[in-house]
């Protein structure tokens, strides 16, 4: 079952990001900064879906919380339920928006949109209990207007034995290399960030080099890189390639590595929010 729905705008201010939107869905506007949107503007919709950028909320930020020069964009959306009155939302963001502040900020923004008019329903969920190959821990609000949400619990996947998941290409073949799901993150918890070695084995060794950057590094057939930006897009459960291209001043252009890594790890697993608005608006 498809995706039903037409999407009738976004609001996006990073540069490189903007131009893959732009190559990706040329006819949906960009609204650009979501401070400067006038919502009169923009036609009716049934579902608003985002999220207020993580650093202020992330245990790896500050943990300034919600009033946090960033994280505080959380007010936009706000701002949006409030002008729009969509009959749904869908909000995500880090797990440690459930610690920031002592739970207070949480508890701030179940406030805010309860006050809105909606009744909300949320759950943290990991990508790797949803066919995709990375422990990745986001928390979901489902929210809806009128009327009392669908109760729903989405339950922990239990990988099989037998689980294969197609990430990684080694050698630049289009051979695929086969691997449980769960080892792909396996992390040596005592090292510090940047010296991070993954094994598809499940084993966790550690080097000395920074090289690799965020994406850490992976010893994959005994040889020890770092992920490319293809195997990042299918961590995120994206086409091959999602991030590649661009429209610049009415051209395509091919984007940079740096570029694609930060727009992954700044994205949304798909198949997740595919699986909420399933469950909650269909």
């Amino acid at each position: 079952m498809g995706i039903k729905g037409e999407c009738i705008g976004m609001s996006e201010i990073d540069k490189y990001a903007s131009q893959v939107l732009k190559y990706r869905f040329p006819n949906i506007k960009n609204y650009g900064d979501c401070k400067t949107i006038n919502w009169s503007d923009v036609s009716d919709f049934d579902l608003l879906v985002g999220g207020s950028p993580c650093q202020d909320l992330s245990v790896a930020g500050k943990r300034a919380g919600i009033t946090g020069e960033r994280s505080g964009l959380f007010t936009e959306f706000i701002r949006a339920l409030q002008e729009k009155k969509p009959k749904y939302f869908i909000w995500e963001n880090v797990k440690g928006t459930l610690s920031s502040n002592q739970g207070w900020d949480f508890a701030e923004v179940q406030a805010q949109m309860a006050e809105a008019g909606y009744s909300i329903w949320w759950q943290v969920l990991n990508a790797k209990d949803f066919g995709v190959p990375q422990n990745r821990e986001r928390i979901f609000v489902v929210g809806t207007r009128g009327e009392r949400g669908r109760e729903v619990l989405f339950e922990r996947g239990d990988a099989s034995q037998d689980s294969i998941a197609n990430t990684i290409r080694t050698g630049g073949k289009a051979s695929i290399t086969k691997k449980h799901a769960w080892d792909l993150i396996q992390i040596n918890k005592g090292q510090p960030q940047g010296n991070r070695v993954y094994s598809l084995k499940g084993i966790s060794s550690t080097i000395t080099a920074q090289a690799g950057g965020k994406t850490g590094l992976y010893e994959v057939d005994t040889r020890v890189r770092r992920l490319t930006p293809r195997e990042c897009e299918r961590l995120m459960s994206w086409p091959d390639d999602w991030t590649r291209w661009g429209i610049k001043y009415g051209e395509k252009v091919e984007m940079s590595d740096t570029q694609r890594y930060k727009m992954c790890g700044n994205g949304v697993v798909s198949e997740v929010v595919k699986q909420v608005y399933k469950q909650f608006i269909i």
